[in-house]
């Protein structure tokens, strides 16, 4: 499998990723939430491992991996990861060895994309830290690496909050260019965000283009105090990788923390409504702790003109999580 070199960041990649996503007008949800027009970034549609925002980062990561001889890729996240998800599948295609350290805290029962993970053939190592930017995490990885290593592997980390973060960002100012083309005129662009390197990327890349469509992240995980300075550091790191002037501000984009709920990986009643709302209002199968999370957002500011009349919706994927919280959407 060969790598290619990405016009929008000069990098090598991958295609993996089915692209260019679709970009599609959702007039019925556009007039239900009072706005001009409502646009639908399929990112679900992407590609293998029933695709997500996830794989145009994974196409950079695994020509990295490739470029220095890896036959192993080791990452950490929860145990719902959708990106763990789509790298375990994206390893299955490209001939890697897949190896994960999950989150314990986040369920360990074999269903959603839990049970993909083993499908495609990972290897799955479990921790009972909670924090992803923990060092004691760090320390796990290292004693993986360690014995993978010492059974003769080639092993390659991925670890989003870590030095792989420029190149995750990298993935998605590709997007970016991406989606400058598909669009015409657009006020916002609203997205659900874990790691936040989706919106870095997306903000950092319109930023280069001079585009002014605004970036709105909606944090299912972490507080905005905590993110957004994060997504401004990983931006400034991608600018390095990339050769560009053009730097990240915190005014560049919006961070929203008044969506996650109860806390990460679990449903709030705005989103599990929010997912019955963009099911029946246009087809659309979101989740309730990722993408029902950013739509509930999307909702609520939509109405009060605070994102403009021209919309669009980052659909990252995650269908996955839908039935693993089936039992939030009982009368």
């Amino acid at each position: 499998m060969s790598a290619e070199i990405d016009p929008a960041t000069n990098l090598p990649r991958l295609r993996l990723a089915h692209l260019p996503t679709p970009c599609l007008e959702a007039p019925r949800l556009a007039a239900r939430l009072g706005l001009e027009s409502l646009r639908t970034k399929r990112e679900d549609l992407s590609g293998p491992a029933l695709g997500g925002n996830k794989l145009r980062q994974i196409d950079f990561f695994l020509a990295a991996a490739l470029a220095e001889g890896a036959d192993t890729l080791l990452t950490t996240a929860a145990s719902q990861s959708n990106f763990c998800r789509a790298l375990a599948g994206a390893c299955a295609e490209a001939g890697l060895a897949c190896h994960l350290l999950l989150r314990r805290a986040g369920g360990t029962a074999l269903q959603g994309n839990l049970l993909l993970d083993h499908i495609f053939g990972a290897t799955v190592h479990w921790t009972d830290q909670t924090d992803p930017w923990a060092l004691s995490v760090c320390d796990e990885l290292g004693a993986i690496l360690d014995s993978l290593r010492a059974a003769g592997r080639k092993p390659h980390l991925i670890q989003l909050p870590g030095e792989t973060a420029a190149l995750a960002v990298a993935g998605w100012v590709s997007g970016a260019a991406e989606l400058h083309a598909q669009l015409d005129e657009a006020d916002s662009l609203v997205l659900a965000c874990g790691s936040g390197l989706t919106c870095a990327g997306l903000a950092l890349g319109f930023k280069m283009l001079g585009r002014r469509t605004r970036v709105v992240g909606i944090s299912v995980q972490q507080p905005a105090a905590r993110l957004r300075p994060w997504v401004v550091e990983a931006a400034g790191r991608a600018s390095v990788l990339l050769g560009t002037q053009v730097r990240l501000q915190p005014d560049d984009f919006v961070m929203l923390d008044t969506y996650i709920g109860p806390g990460y990986g679990q449903p709030s009643p705005a989103a599990v409504a929010a997912v019955r709302l963009a099911g029946a209002g246009a087809g659309l199968v979101l989740d309730p702790v990722y993408t029902g999370k950013a739509f509930a957002a999307l909702a609520e500011l939509a109405p009060g003109g605070s994102l403009g009349r021209r919309v669009v919706f980052l659909h990252s994927g995650g269908a996955p999580g839908l039935f693993v919280h089936a039992d939030a959407f009982l009368p």
